[in-house]
C-alpha cells in the first residue's frame, strides 16, 4: 500500500550489493524504498512493515532468491507482486520463477535503464487490477448471498402466507360444517330423549293391558302382536336406544372435534391438556385412515397441562399423520404416541409408521419450504417446514428416526412452560 507520508508505493528491495542499491536508489526515487541485504531479513522485514512489492535479487547469501520466493509464496502475504533481477540471464530460469510465481524476471544489465521501474510499475498495476477484481467478486458473493437470503426469506413468507389462507379457509370450513352438523344433532339428540320416555310409558301402558287382559286376547290381538313379534320388539327397545344413544354421542365427539380444529388458525397461548390436539387431530383424519384399512394405534400418556397454542399443535400433528398416511400402503400401521419427561420437564409426540422410509439422499431436505417428492397437485411441500417452524416457536425439537424399508418416526419434544408464561 502507498506510504501515508509521502503517497508512494513501498517497494522492499533485498539486495546484498551496495553499489546496487545506490544505483536502485537513484532509478527508482519514484518509489519509497526499504533496502536489507539478506533473504532471511526480507522474510522477517514482511513480517514488520507492509509492503506494495519486494524487489528481489536472486543470488544472495544464505538462503538464496529461489528459497525466498518459494517462502513469500507459500506464507500469509502470498499477494504481494515479486520481481526478481539477477546477474545473469538464464531464459530457462526465467520461465521457471514466473512459473512459480514471479511477477517478472530482469537482468542487473537493466539496471541504469527504466526498465526496472516500468517493471515494477507494470506488476504494481496488475496487483491494483487483481485487487479491483477480487473487490468487485467479493462484492457480487456478498449481494448474491443477500439476494439469496431475500429469495429464501421471501420463499417463507410466501408459504407462511400460503398455509396461513389455507388453513384459515380451512378452519371456516370446519367449522361451518360443526355448525351444520351440530343443529340436526341437538334435534335427534333431544327427540331420541322424548321418545325413550313416551315409549316406554306405551310399553309400561301395554304391560299393564297385558296382565289386565291375560290369556284373554282376542284372536285378531293375537295375530297382529305375532306378525310383527311383539315380545321380541319389547325385549330390544332399550338395546336399541342405547345404540342409538351411543351413536350420537360419537356424532358429538366428531363435532366437538371439527370445533377444536377449526381453532388452528388462532395464535392464542393458552393452559391446556396437550393431549387434547392428538384426541382432536386424530378424529380429523378417521376417513382417510379407514379408506387405506390403516391399523392406526393411539397410546396416550396422562400428560400436566402446559402453556401452548393447540391449534398450532393440532397442525403439526395433522401435518406428520397426513405425511404418514400418504407414505404407507394399504393395512399397514401408524402409532400416535405422548410421553411424559419427568426428568427435563418435557412432553412428546411420536408419530411412527412401517412405511419405506425416507430415503438417505433427501433427509436433509425434508424440513425446507416447498420441498415434496409427492406428485403435482398432492402436495406443497409445506407441510414439514410449517411444522419445523411451529416447533421452534413453541422452543422445542422435531427430530427424524428413519430406516429405509423399515419405516419413519417423527419425534417432537416441547416443554411444559414457556418464559412468557404467566404465574
Amino acid at each position: 500500500m502507498p506510504s501515508q507520508e509521502s503517497g508512494r508505493s513501498r517497494i522492499l528491495v533485498i539486495e546484498d550489493n551496495k553499489a546496487d542499491q545506490g544505483v536502485f536508489g537513484r532509478t527508482l526515487a519514484a518509489f519509497d524504498l526499504t533496502f536489507v541485504d539478506s533473504g532471511e531479513a526480507g522474510l522477517s522485514q514482511i513480517e514488520l512493515e507492509p509492503f506494495d512489492l519486494v524487489l528481489l535479487d536472486f543470488q544472495l547469501p544464505g538462503i538464496n532468491g529461489d528459497l525466498v520466493l518459494s517462502a513469500i509464496r507459500s506464507g500469509k502475504h502470498a499477494e504481494i507482486p515479486v520481481v526478481v533481477i539477477s546477474g545473469i540471464g538464464n531464459e530457462r530460469l526465467a520461465v521457471d520463477l514466473l512459473k512459480r510465481g514471479a511477477s517478472d524476471y530482469l537482468t542487473k544489465a537493466d539496471l541504469l535503464t527504466s526498465r526496472v521501474a516500468d517493471a515494477i510499475q507494470e506488476a504494481l498495476d496488475r496487483r491494483a487490477v487483481e485487487n479491483s477484481r477480487r473487490r468487485g467478486e467479493e462484492e457480487l458473493r456478498l449481494r448474491k448471498d443477500e439476494l439469496e437470503r431475500s429469495f429464501r426469506q421471501l420463499q417463507e413468507n410466501q408459504g407462511r402466507l400460503i398455509q396461513s389462507e389455507k388453513m384459515a379457509g380451512m378452519g371456516q370450513l370446519v367449522a361451518g360444517v360443526a355448525h351444520e352438523i351440530n343443529n340436526p344433532l341437538s334435534y335427534v339428540t333431544n327427540n331420541i330423549a322424548v321418545l325413550d320416555r313416551d315409549v316406554r310409558q306405551i310399553v309400561a301402558l301395554m304391560a299393564r293391558y297385558r296382565a289386565y287382559l291375560g290369556d284373554d286376547l282376542p284372536p285378531e290381538i293375537q295375530s297382529a302382536e305375532d306378525a310383527i313379534d311383539l315380545d321380541y320388539s319389547l325385549g330390544n327397545i332399550d338395546r336399541l336406544f342405547r345404540s342409538t344413544r351411543q351413536g350420537l354421542q360419537r356424532v358429538g365427539e366428531i363435532v366437538a372435534g371439527l370445533r377444536d380444529f377449526s381453532r388452528i388458525d388462532e395464535a392464542e397461548f393458552k393452559q391446556v391438556d396437550p393431549n387434547e390436539p392428538v384426541r382432536s387431530t386424530v378424529e380429523m383424519v378417521r376417513y382417510q385412515i379407514r379408506q387405506k384399512n390403516i391399523n392406526l394405534i393411539v397410546e396416550i400418556d396422562p400428560l400436566p397441562t402446559v402453556w401452548c397454542n393447540p391449534g398450532r399443535l393440532n397442525q403439526v400433528l395433522l401435518n406428520l399423520l397426513v405425511n404418514a398416511i400418504q407414505a404407507v400402503g394399504d393395512s399397514a400401521a401408524i402409532t400416535v404416541r405422548t410421553r411424559f419427561l419427568a426428568e427435563s420437564d418435557e412432553f412428546q409426540y411420536e408419530v411412527s409408521d412401517n412405511g419405506p422410509g425416507i430415503p438417505e439422499s433427501i433427509r436433509g431436505k425434508i424440513f425446507d419450504p416447498f420441498f415434496t417428492t409427492k406428485p403435482q397437485g398432492v402436495g406443497t411441500g409445506l407441510g414439514l417446514w410449517i411444522a419445523y417452524n411451529i416447533v421452534q416457536e413453541h422452543r422445542g425439537r422435531i427430530e427424524l428416526t428413519t430406516e429405509t424399508g423399515a419405516g419413519t418416526t417423527f419425534t417432537v419434544t416441547l416443554p411444559t412452560h414457556q418464559p412468557d408464561e404467566p404465574i
